[in-house]
Formats: C-alpha cells, sequence, structure tokens
C-alpha cells in the first residue's frame, strides 16, 4: 500500500541555480545536502549516479514531501518529459494563484506556459504551469471550493505548500489501473475525459482536446494523476547505469514495505531524509517509471 508522496528526484543541470530559484522565487527551504551513496544508487538500479551531489528541497512548513535535485551527468536541454511515457510533472498545492501569475511572469528562473484556468465546470481548482530552471514541469493548483472537489484533500496552509500531485503520462491507461491493483491494491478512478491543455498544445492538437484521465488517491494529502498520451509519445530513453532524465523518480511512504514486489535490488536500509534507516526499495512501473517505496513504521 503507497501512502503520502515522499520525495520526488529530479535530474539537473545546475544544483546551485536550483537551490537560488526555488529558495527565493518558491519559499522551499534546504533540507539536505550531499553526496548520493553506492548503496542507494545501487538500489535505484543507476550506480553510476552514485558520488553525485544532491540536494533535498522542501516548503518552509516542512510538510515531509520533498523534492531531491540531482547532478545529471548528460543533461538534455531539449529534453520534454511531455513527449514521453513516465513521471512527467509535479503538482505544487499554493494559495493565491492569480498572484503567484504575476510574479512568475516576472521570473528570470520560471518560464509560465499555461496561464490560470480553473480546469473544472464548478470552478473549485485553478491552475497554472510553469517550467524551472530544469525544464522541469511543474504545476501550482489552488483549490478555491474544497467543498465540490470531490476528493479528500488538505488545503494549502502556506503561500507555495508541498508536493500534493505526481503526474504520470501512461499509453494504456487500463493496463496501468490494473498495476496499480495488482502492486498496491489500489483502486484507481474510473478513467474520464478532460482537456490537459499542456498535452494538447504539445502534440498540435485543438486545445479543447479531451484525454483519459484517472486518479490513484493515496491519502488526504497525496494523489497519483494518470494521464493517457497520444499513440506518438515515445518511452524514456535512459543511459545504463543512469536515472531517467527529467522527473526521475518518485518515491513513496508505507506503513509496512512488501517484500514480495518486484524490487530491482534488494532491500537496503538508509541514512538522511526521508529514509531515516528505513527500509526502501524500487520496482519499475509499465511506462518504465521508477517507484520508490520506503518503509515508514
Amino acid at each position: 500500500m503507497l501512502n503520502d508522496i515522499a520525495i520526488v528526484t529530479v535530474m539537473v543541470e545546475n544544483l546551485d541555480l536550483m537551490k537560488l530559484a526555488y529558495k527565493e522565487e518558491l519559499a522551499y527551504v534546504v533540507i539536505e545536502e550531499g553526496i548520493i551513496s553506492h548503496k542507494l544508487a545501487k538500489s535505484w538500479d543507476a550506480e553510476n549516479v552514485a558520488g553525485r551531489s544532491f540536494l533535498i528541497m522542501g516548503p518552509k512548513n516542512n510538510a515531509a514531501v520533498y523534492i531531491r535535485f540531482i547532478q545529471a551527468k548528460f543533461f538534455d536541454s531539449q529534453f520534454n518529459s511531455l513527449r514521453t511515457l513516465g513521471w512527467n510533472a509535479i503538482e505544487i498545492l499554493v494559495k493565491n494563484l492569480d498572484e503567484l501569475f504575476i510574479r512568475f511572469k516576472q521570473s528570470n528562473n520560471f518560464k509560465v506556459v499555461g496561464d490560470p484556468v480553473y480546469i473544472n465546470d464548478e470552478k473549485s481548482i485553478k491552475a497554472m504551469q510553469i517550467r524551472g530552471p530544469s525544464n522541469e514541469l511543474i504545476y501550482l493548483t489552488s483549490i478555491e471550493k474544497p467543498e465540490k472537489i470531490g476528493l479528500m484533500i488538505k488545503e494549502a496552509e502556506i503561500k507555495i505548500d508541498r508536493v500534493f500531485i505526481i503526474i504520470l503520462g501512461v499509453s494504456d491507461i487500463g493496463s496501468l489501473r490494473e498495476f496499480y491493483l495488482e502492486r498496491f491494491k489500489i483502486n484507481t478512478s474510473e478513467p474520464m475525459p478532460y482537456r490537459i491543455r499542456t498535452l494538447a498544445k504539445e502534440y498540435s492538437l485543438p486545445m479543447d482536446t479531451k484525454f483519459p484521465l484517472s486518479i490513484a488517491q493515496l491519502s488526504d494529502a497525496s494523489l497519483v494523476e494518470i494521464d493517457e498520451y497520444p499513440t506518438n509519445s515515445s518511452t524514456r530513453q535512459v543511459v545504463a547505469g543512469e536515472l531517467p532524465p527529467g522527473i526521475a523518480m518518485v518515491s513513496f511512504y508505507s506503513d509496512k514495505i512488501d517484500k514480495n514486489l518486484p524490487y530491482l535490488n534488494p532491500l537496503i536500509n538508509s541514512d538522511g531524509v526521508p529514509y531515516n534507516k528505513k527500509k526502501s526499495g524500487v520496482i519499475r512501473g509499465i511506462s518504465g517509471e521508477l517507484i520508490e517505496i520506503i518503509e515508514s513504521n
């Protein structure tokens, strides 16, 4: 069983720039800095990442949901997650989206790629999209009418709060739903057609194009959004011994780790955030995405 999102791992071009940008413009704070251990890299099936510098940041209220930036060896500035399957966007809960829109329109480090709009007819959720210094795609989302969203989600406590949704691009939403049920005993919602402007724009489709979308609600603080991508999307290319480009991996807490899952390598115990010497292991999803599971009890 997966519970809250623990940490989202992003491969980056310049760690110092990420620290500066997220500190000054998202008001995120540094939680931990260091070097990736060989033990941890091997558990990810990415031994070449051992010895690389990393940086962990999170919201000021320290909501135990973090973003880990790792220095990439082969950074491709042209890489676009929306053209590939896998972990494709980070969604952060915020307050006062219109105010943030004005701020990010003037940013030197973040680029607005989608203006604020209501994403449903009830006008209960409003979102905008930005790209960060390493071309990472971020949704900033405010819950305007929590009583009408149809989901149990804790509202933002501060202006720019925690990662509360991670977005997964797949080729077959039905197969993904079966995978989550079989592996994690998680029932995902029936797919519904939604307008996803970033996808429509990327694939040169009409802006009112609707894509199948399903939700896996893990807790009242964390969800996985599953988007079915157009047929001309591709599998993400990964250099042997490296983590995938872009959003490389998403880690989730679990009350008790399931030792019977098909881990890429044996379970380990790691120091530091968010492991705290608890067991962890990584499996690969059906779209090639890396899913790290961290025991929380």
